[in-house]
C-alpha cells in the first residue's frame, strides 16, 4: 500500500534507528513534517537530511500540530510509555520501537491508552514484518499442535552504547534480553500461535559488560555511565496450553554470532533464520524442504502496515496486547534471574 502525501508523520528522536524509520516512511510515500530531539545539532542534521520543514526540542509541541496523522517513537526505552500515551491522547497514531515498554506496568498504560483513544499503536518487532517469518507461518498452520520452540539471538561482542541509556537499567529495563532477544521471542511465539504465558525460570549474568568489554558499534557510548544489566540471559518459558520455549540472548559471549527460531509441532517442524528449513514426514518418510522467499525489505513492509492500520483500524500484526505479553515475560526472566534462578509464576 503506498500512502500518499496526504498522510504525514513526525519522527521523536533522532538517533541511529530514527534513520531507518525516516527511510521506511519515505519509501512509502509519506511526508516527514516534524521531528522531535533534544540535542539541537542532532535534530537539525537530521531535518536537513530528510528536508523536514519543522523541528523542537519538545516533543509535546510537537503534539500539538494538527498536520501530523501519526508519530514514530524512536527514544530510550524508559520514554515509550510517556510519550506513546501522550501521543495517543493527542489523537495521534503511534509506531514505537521494541520493546514496548520498559516493564509490564508501563507496558499496560500504553494497552488502556490505546483502547480509551482507539488510536492505532504498533509495536516496532520488524522481524515479524520479513517474508521469511510469513511464510513460515504459512507452513505452521499445518504442523498441528506446536509444543515446543526454542529461540536465540546471540552476538560475541555486540554491547550497544556502553555506559549509555542502553546499559541502564533504570532507562532501558533490561539487556540483551529486552534489545535482541525480544525480536526472536516475538517471532517464535507468533509461529506458536501466541500462547499465554504462565511460568518462567531464567538465568541472566553480567560477565563482560561491567568490565567495559565486547563493546559493539551501535550506540553513542558514555564513558561516564555503567553497566547494571546483563549481557546474557537463557530461560525456560511455559504457557496455558502445555507448550514451552527457551529462549537465549546475548551481547557478549564466547561463540559466533547466531540469530535463530525454531518451533516443533506434531506434524512437522521447522528453523527459520534469513533462510526457512521445513521438516516433515510423507508416505511414512521423513521430508526436508527449503521453500523460496521473497525478498523485500522487513521495515518498510512493517511502515506500510501501520499506514494501512491507522486509516483502517485494523488490529496491527504485532499488537499491544502482544507487547505487553513480552513485558510480563520478561519481567519475570529479570525476576527469576535475581533469584537464582527460581520459578516465577505469571
Amino acid at each position: 500500500m503506498t500512502a500518499g502525501t496526504n498522510f504525514k508523520v513526525g519522527i521523536i528522536g533522532t538517533g541511529g534507528i530514527a534513520h531507518a524509520h525516516a527511510q521506511a516512511f519515505m519509501a512509502a510515500g509519506v511526508d516527514i513534517v516534524g521531528a522531535a530531539e533534544i540535542l539541537e545539532d542532532r535534530r537539525r542534521a537530521f531535518a536537513d537530511r530528510y528536508d523536514i520543514p519543522y523541528h523542537t526540542s519538545d516533543y509535546r509541541e510537537l503534539l500539538r500540530r494538527e498536520n501530523i496523522d501519526a508519530v514514530a517513537l524512536c527514544l530510550p526505552n524508559a520514554l515509550h510509555s510517556t510519550v506513546a500515551v501522550a501521543a495517543m491522547e493527542a489523537g495521534k497514531h503511534v509506531l514505537t520501537e521494541k520493546p514496548m515498554a520498559i516493564n509490564a506496568a508501563e507496558a499496560e498504560r500504553m494497552v488502556s491508552a490505546q483502547k480509551e483513544t482507539q488510536k492505532t499503536l504498533l509495536v516496532g518487532l520488524q522481524r515479524r514484518y520479513a517474508p521469511v517469518t510469513t511464510v513460515a507461518k504459512q507452513y505452521a498452520e499445518e504442523f498441528g499442535r506446536i509444543y515446543f520452540g526454542k529461540c536465540g539471538y546471540l552476538r560475541r561482542s555486540g554491547i550497544p552504547g556502553w555506559g549509555s541509556w542502553f546499559t541502564r537499567r533504570e532507562e532501558s529495563g533490561g539487556g540483551p534480553c529486552a534489545d535482541i532477544g525480544v525480536h526472536v521471542l516475538d517471532q517464535c511465539l507468533y509461529l506458536m500461535g501466541y500462547p499465554k504465558p504462565v511460568s518462567v525460570t531464567a538465568s541472566t549474568y553480567a560477565e563482560f559488560g561491567p568490565e567495559g568489554r565486547r563493546k559493539g558499534g551501535w550506540g553513542y557510548r558514555d564513558p561516564s555511565g555503567y553497566f547494571d544489566v546483563e549481557d546474557l540471559a537463557a530461560a525456560l518459558i511455559s504457557f496455558e496450553n502445555g507448550a514451552s520455549v527457551i529462549m537465549e540472548a546475548s551481547w557478549a559471549m564466547n561463540r559466533p554470532d547466531k540469530r535463530w527460531v525454531e518451533v516443533y509441532g506434531t506434524e512437522g517442524g521447522m528453523e527459520v533464520g534469513d533462510g526457512l528449513q521445513v521438516y516433515s514426514e510423507k508416505f511414512g518418510s521423513p521430508v526436508d524442504a527449503s521453500p523460496q522467499v521473497p525478498q523485500q525489505e522487513a521495515r518498510l513492509v512493517m511502515v506500510e502496515h501501520f499506514l494501512a492500520c491507522c486509516r483502517t483500524g485494523t488490529t496491527p500484526l504485532t499488537s499491544p496486547e502482544q507487547g505487553l505479553t513480552l513485558s510480563r515475560i520478561f519481567d519475570a526472566v529479570y525476576e527469576s534471574g535475581a533469584d537464582n534462578g527460581r520459578q516465577v509464576i505469571l
